[in-house]
């Protein structure tokens, strides 16, 4: 599926656009599915709480984002359940980590028009955290996404780093802290996309959104796949962690071989 060139590029920098993964007819398809899902079941919010914001945002715009977050659309649409296994989009994670992928989660990130949401300099990794780096992030853009809009921000290389500290809490999503993490500080690579791309980024890699201000919709979708040795951070080792399995083989490593 994935060039060698492509691996290595994902390898060394964290993260890789692959253009046009998803054909126009399956975007048209997954859109409309996502518009009744959000329209049926889907609240609006201002977006992640927290105190970055009022080092991200000006006054005026802080308690006036915009956004919409869903996850488990396939609760909703039998297309989303499906996309699930994805032959293309699989087939480009296990160039990645590995023949043997499991599935782990599915979540929308929409961002309204005019003001959507930004998000704060972060890893994925404090949101899930597992006992392994084998874990794929990949972002399906459902609609075209230029600069304007919010684009997908990545520091190159930085998952190298691995997991980094947070600042969490009831009051906060977790995010870098601001006064070292900040795109003042440190530059980042702008990926703009077109509906129908997927960008598929480390989950220790950081990045982070800007505002959506444009007047359409910007609307992504994250998949998140891993190996299935992996396992949660903290997770009693005893009780089973079973996920959809999308690709080769869970193998019990418990069991002996004949």
């Amino acid at each position: 599926m994935l060039s060698a060139e492509q691996v290595e590029f994902y390898r060394q920098n964290g993260y890789l656009k692959v253009e046009s993964l998803f054909t126009a007819d399956e975007i048209e398809e997954l859109g409309s599915e996502m518009v009744r899902v959000i329209e049926n079941w889907g609240s609006e919010t201002i977006g992640w709480q927290g105190p970055w914001r009022d080092r991200y945002l000006v006054e005026e715009e802080r308690l006036n984002t915009k956004a919409v977050f869903m996850h488990n659309p396939h609760f909703y649409s039998s297309a989303w359940g499906r996309v699930i296994f994805h032959q293309r989009l699989v087939g480009a994670v296990q160039d990645l980590i590995g023949e043997s992928v499991q599935w782990h989660h599915t979540v929308l990130h929409a961002k309204p028009p005019e003001l959507g949401t930004p998000f704060p300099m972060h890893q994925d990794y404090p949101f899930y955290p597992h006992d392994g780096l084998d874990f794929v992030d990949c972002l399906v853009h459902l609609d075209d996404t230029p600069f304007e809009s919010g684009c997908l921000e990545v520091v190159p290389g930085s998952h190298h780093a691995g997991p980094l500290e947070h600042i969490t809490g009831s009051d906060t999503a977790p995010h870098l802290p601001i006064d070292q993490y900040h795109p003042d500080f440190i530059e980042t690579v702008k990926i703009p996309a077109l509906a129908g791309d997927v960008i598929f980024f480390s989950y220790c890699a950081i990045h982070w959104s800007d505002c959506n201000r444009t007047d359409q919709w910007r609307k992504s979708i994250r998949f998140g796949y891993h190996t299935p040795d992996m396992r949660p951070i903290n997770h009693d080792p005893e009780a089973p962690y079973n996920n959809i399995v999308v690709g080769g083989f869970k193998s019990n490593r418990s069991s002996s071989s004949n």
